[in-house]
């Protein structure tokens, strides 16, 4: 557990109680999956679910963001601007996911130029960019934000649940950023995993452009086990990013040969309060999938859309890959889009989408 909290390196949040688990809304809620900048299609789905322009519903519903609000879409500033309206009104909860962490880590991600006042971008076109002085104040108000919403009947992670995970979390009321921090020293301070990052350091010279090459994976002797132990040593990085393990073979995606993949973890999820999340990118289409993630493992091959969060299915992901839909605008293609954005209505269990045909 934290004991003592440094300022963060701006902002006025500090001084503020900052759990990073909170109680979720009570009553019926509308829980959003990842938004990933595409501001028009939550102004759409918002509408489809009796929304009105302030957030206000006739039913007294609220809404849920399962976090990765930015990067890849074209309004990344926009979408967060409106969310952090929403939540200043009462009406929305968010938690943070990875590409939330990314900016308060000030790491340059796959998608995420807008931030550092980029408009144009090669591989995700025109979008939005962040003006200057509006980049503290996004910082301050990403700080605040929990990594796990909870009730007696529901609980909201953006990537992975497990007990042991959220057990080193709760009672830590912190900035987001410190919290991540401190974790982070606590994981390089351990000399296994200094020896480890070495022998990748070693590893990664050695192999080099070999990596990126398509043809044949090359042999690699630590490369996996080094994501395995960043990623299982650092809470904030499960409950965002999800629970790594290393792969039985290489696989080659997004441009490199990786050693380590994701888990599907709500296969193994036996709590008895269900669990919503994002961060996987499925589709309604499963063929869509090598369209939407090429090289990755299928994780929802065998997970149909409907019936869900039956007895044996307590824990759905609702990101519905609308974060895919800039390969469609960069090249041109106006057919309708393989992503959507998508919201699951709890207590009902009806998902909506931000297009007809919902299942």
């Amino acid at each position: 557990m934290l004991s003592v909290v440094p300022p963060p390196r701006e902002g006025r949040f500090h001084r503020m109680p900052l759990p990073l688990i909170r109680e979720l809304f009570e009553g019926p809620l509308d829980v959003i999956g990842d938004v990933h900048g595409e501001r028009e299609a939550l102004e759409v789905l918002l509408e489809r679910l009796g929304y009105d322009a302030y957030g206000r519903h006739r039913q007294q519903r609220r809404v849920v963001f399962v976090g990765d609000l930015c990067d890849r879409g074209p309004d990344s500033p926009g979408t967060l601007r409106l969310v952090r309206e929403l939540i200043d009104r009462g009406v929305a909860q968010a938690v943070a996911g990875n590409h939330e962490l990314n900016l308060l880590r000030g790491e340059r991600k796959h998608g995420n130029h807008w931030f550092f006042g980029h408009r144009e971008h090669a591989e995700f076109g025109s979008g939005v960019a962040l003006a200057d002085q509006e980049r503290g104040p996004l910082l301050d108000f990403l700080r605040t934000l929990p990594v796990v919403l909870e009730r007696p009947d529901l609980r909201v992670v953006h990537a992975a649940w497990t007990d042991e995970t959220i057990g080193r979390l709760r009672g830590i009321e912190t900035p987001l950023d410190v919290a991540d921090a401190h974790f982070e020293e606590l994981l390089r301070r351990d000399p296994a995993f200094r020896a480890l990052e070495a022998r990748r350091a070693e590893e990664l010279d050695r192999l080099g452009a070999a990596l990126g090459d398509p043809g044949v994976a090359p042999r690699a002797e630590t490369l996996g086990a080094y994501e395995v132990a960043r990623q299982t040593g650092h809470p904030l990085r499960i409950v965002t990013s999800g629970i790594e393990r290393l792969a039985p073979h290489p696989f080659y995606a997004a441009g490199k040969w990786r050693y380590a993949h994701r888990v599907a973890w709500w296969k193994e999820y036996e709590g008895e309060v269900p669990v919503l999340f994002g961060h996987y990118w499925r589709s309604r289409d499963p063929a869509a999938h090598a369209i939407l993630s090429p090289g990755e493992p299928a994780l929802f091959a065998d997970d149909p859309l409907a019936p869900f969060m039956a007895d044996h299915h307590r824990a759905y992901c609702i990101d519905f890959s609308v974060g895919a839909r800039y390969r469609q605008r960069v090249a041109g293609d106006r057919s309708p889009p393989h992503g959507h954005l998508a919201a699951i209505r709890w207590p009902e269990r009806r998902l909506v989408f931000d297009s007809p045909a919902d299942a």
